[in-house]
């Protein structure tokens, strides 16, 4: 018998969009980032970081049908020290609703890959996302 998924040993989608609407609640609240969120409908990101981080957990039968991660956020002035403040606000959502360890580390272990797909190694300009869900161009679906 093979080992369940990490999305399965997260609680499945009911647990991962009970997450997902706290840590969006929290980044709409937050004085240094949420500006770039209120402008758009919550349920609705929600919803697409439901689909992604299903995929990065493992889940097959979520498919994503959002933009590439580069494409979305192209029009926004995103700087490094944005980014790791949504990463901080996705630990401490993480750690509230007890996510476990194995889930939590691959979780924000994709999270650091974002940052540099969407912006960039420090002095790189980013090219991909090493994830199926490419950060630029289309997104490809995982292999079985």
């Amino acid at each position: 018998m093979s080992e369940p998924t990490l999305f399965a040993q997260l609680g499945g989608e009911p647990a991962l969009r009970t997450i997902l609407e706290d840590f969006y609640g929290r980044v709409y609240r937050d004085a240094m980032i949420g500006y770039f969120f209120t402008p758009h409908d919550q349920a609705r990101l929600v919803q697409r970081e439901l689909e992604f981080t299903a995929q990065v957990l493992g889940a097959r039968d979520i498919p994503y049908t959002g933009q590439g991660m580069r494409a979305v956020h192209a029009k926004h002035p995103i700087r490094r020290g944005h980014f790791h403040r949504r990463n901080r606000i996705l630990e401490q959502t993480l750690r509230a609703h007890a996510v476990p360890e194995p889930v939590f580390q691959a979780w924000m272990a994709h999270a650091r890959q974002l940052e540099v797909a969407i912006l960039g190694a420090p002095g790189v300009r980013a090219t991909h996302c090493d994830h199926p869900l490419q950060a630029d161009g289309e997104v490809t679906p995982q292999d079985p």
